[in-house]
């Protein structure tokens, strides 16, 4: 059996039944929405890029997509291996920390840039081996999980009892993920267990702009940001940002910025 080893999925229609591995288990969602179910206590979670949900041997679990398009990838532990990590982290030979369990948790800064590592060494290279980096790397990466996971408390708990700021903070960042596919209000209520009316109230309370007015802000950065610092034209800018056309992006931006997308990108260009 291998020690560690991970596994990247970008299936859309991404679901599976309840099950339990005979190892520790570290998703890490990259992109989209994942629902998490602890199959055990039957609660559900919903899990967001920059963060990772720890699981232990021989737990119950379910996950499934949210979204139309979700990326994660999975490490698997073996439990040997584990005790050795702990060690390591510990930096005494004789001192075992205790073994974590169930639970969520925020990534950090240094978890998100190992993880970006370990994409950049898997892609395919016929000319250079890369299975020592990614072997370390996925070692830095657990250490890093477990330095997070025995120092932090969990955030594991329904959407309902969660603290209005971080919920509001984790449908930003879904909304940030999900441009595109434009959802709606009532789309993004159900994605994270709270009512229309709940979410729309939360986030007036913590942003002072509605839902909508997000969307349409950052929708509006994002158009900023491709104009100035890519090439792509406005039919392909207005596709990935979820406009339905051309001329319907032109004339939000025209109200918004006062000129057009053209006249915007050969101003800043300059």
């Amino acid at each position: 059996m291998r020690e560690i080893y991970s596994v990247f999925n970008s299936n859309g229609a991404y679901e599976t039944a309840a099950h339990e591995h005979d190892e520790f288990m570290i998703m890490v969602p990259e992109h989209g929405l994942l629902r998490f179910k602890d199959e055990q206590s039957g609660r559900s979670t919903s899990i967001v890029d920059r963060q990772f949900v720890l699981v232990p041997p021989q737990w119950s679990h379910s996950s499934s997509s949210m979204t139309v398009s979700q990326g994660h990838v999975a490490f698997y532990v073996d439990p040997d291996y584990m005790s050795y990590a702990l060690r390591d982290l510990s930096g005494d030979a004789n001192r075992l920390l205790r073994v974590p369990t169930l639970g969520i948790w925020h990534a950090s800064a240094p978890f998100h840039h190992l993880l970006l590592a370990k994409k950049a060494f898997s892609q395919p290279d016929r000319y250079v081996d890369r299975r020592r980096q990614i072997t370390q790397t996925d070692h830095l990466l657990l250490l890093e999980c477990l330095a997070i996971s025995l120092s932090q408390p969990s955030l594991q708990r329904s959407s309902t009892e969660r603290h209005g700021a971080a919920l509001v903070r984790d449908v930003q960042r879904y909304l940030d993920g999900n441009l595109e596919q434009s959802p709606g209000l009532d789309e993004i209520a159900e994605a994270f267990h709270v009512s229309r009316r709940h979410l729309t109230r939360l986030f007036a309370q913590h942003t002072g702009e509605s839902v909508l007015a997000c969307v349409q802000r950052m929708r509006l950065e994002r158009v900023k940001n491709l104009l100035q610092h890519t090439r792509m034209s406005v039919l392909e800018i207005a596709n990935s940002v979820g406009y339905e056309s051309p001329s319907h992006l032109a004339q939000v931006f025209r109200r918004a910025q006062g000129c057009s997308p053209d006249e915007f990108r050969r101003n800043t260009n300059r």
